[in-house]
């Protein structure tokens, strides 16, 4: 259930990006203090988090950096039930 929830919820932010894109944006400081300083340097780094320059801001979007967590947890639970069910 918790799953169908989440996946709602990352259609409805689709949605809000494809219909007001400026409703999506967020800036450098708002995404740090969302998902976290230092999460955001590691998504940066790996070149998973894009950010974008209007003017002198920073700007995420936040559908981004949504489905990215949504994606790091979905890693994280596959590989926890490989590593305790063990190899097949």
């Amino acid at each position: 259930m918790q799953e169908l929830e989440q996946c709602s919820n990352l259609i409805a932010d689709a949605i809000i990006k494809k219909t007001t894109p400026c409703e999506d944006d967020l800036s450098e400081n708002q995404a740090k203090k969302a998902y976290g300083d230092r999460w955001i340097r590691k998504m940066r780094k790996y070149g998973l988090a894009k950010c974008t320059r209007v003017g002198g801001r920073i700007l995420y979007s936040r559908h981004q950096l949504d489905c990215l967590r949504e994606a790091e947890r979905e890693y994280v639970k596959v590989t926890y039930n490989q590593r305790k069910n063990g190899p097949k």
